[in-house]
């Protein structure tokens, strides 16, 4: 094995080979046999890296070792305790690209190139991408030493496995986490409102309750549709203790596809923080809150 980071090299012992034959067998067609074959292998490998790191696979809860979601879906996917899943993709022999099913286009924190080589006795990752197309060039990689960027399980206390649809709040449909206002109640959530009418009433919102560094923060995310193309959000934070004011310092942030950030605000002894932006539907982006060494992400799609 290569120990350098950028240019992560992993023997493919027999043990990967013989799980990849048991997930092999359960495939009627030789293609989609092949391809499983290929995913064990890559999700082995990227598996050995990410443990060398010091992060921890979560392999009951990983879609690609799952003979059901193989078949279904053809996912690679291996499951990052505490974070979510990233997507193994094998490249095999010169190919400079490799493709990404529209199925998994979303649930996915990142997605991983691994270049298993002919003789099937060593695998390279080459590198990731955090964004999902059909398909991906390696020359749009990101290296490997950059991952720990994305991942960083220590300083994070909780995050959302999935992807929350806002699509689905406008049909009154939300996951148990994400509550109405009203119950939490707070003056803050007065902030809401349609600056055209000064009304509350086309804003829809909900609001969860999120503990960050012993303290208790409610995030509230509003949604105002502007047209068929755009749609307003509106992101508060605000205290969910008895005392009405923020910790000082408490950052929130709004992230990119591509975990970049484009917005933050900061409190500094205030009642409230308060973001807005306008997305457009299939948009993905994240919330973030951070508090001296502790940060809590929620993933989004408009």
């Amino acid at each position: 094995m290569n120990t350098s980071l950028s240019d992560f090299t992993v023997t493919l012992t027999l043990e990967p080979h013989h799980q990849a034959e048991q997930f092999r067998q359960h495939q009627t067609s030789p293609q989609k046999a092949k391809q499983v074959y290929l995913n064990t292998l890559a999700i082995y490998a990227t598996r050995f890296y990410l443990e060398c790191l010091g992060y921890e696979p979560d392999l009951s809860a990983s879609d690609g070792l799952n003979p059901v979601q193989q078949m279904l879906l053809g996912t690679s996917a291996l499951a990052v305790k505490d974070y979510g899943q990233l997507e193994c993709c094998p490249v095999v022999g010169g190919e400079m690209e490799f493709a990404i099913a529209p199925e998994l286009h979303q649930d996915r924190i990142g997605y991983v190139a691994v270049h298993i080589d002919d003789s099937l006795r060593t695998a390279t990752l080459l590198g990731f991408v955090t964004k999902a197309a059909d398909r991906v060039s390696l020359s749009q990689l990101q290296p490997m030493e950059t991952l720990s960027g994305l991942l960083t399980p220590s300083l994070v206390q909780q995050a959302s496995e999935g992807i929350t649809q806002l699509n689905d709040w406008l049909q009154d449909l939300a996951d148990d986490a994400w509550q109405t206002l009203d119950s939490f109640v707070n003056p803050a959530t007065l902030a809401f409102r349609n600056q055209t009418t000064e009304s509350t009433e086309s804003i829809i919102a909900r609001s969860k309750r999120i503990s960050l560094n012993e303290y208790d923060i409610i995030l509230a995310v509003g949604l105002l549709p502007l047209s068929e193309s755009q749609t307003e959000i509106q992101v508060q934070v605000y205290s969910g203790q008895a005392q009405t004011y923020l910790p000082t310092q408490l950052k929130l942030s709004v992230l990119d596809a591509d975990n970049q950030e484009v917005m933050q605000a900061e409190s500094r002894a205030t009642e409230a923080i308060q973001l807005k932006f306008i997305g457009n539907p299939g948009e993905q982006f994240s919330l973030k809150l951070a508090l001296g060494n502790a940060s809590v992400a929620e993933r989004f799609v408009i």
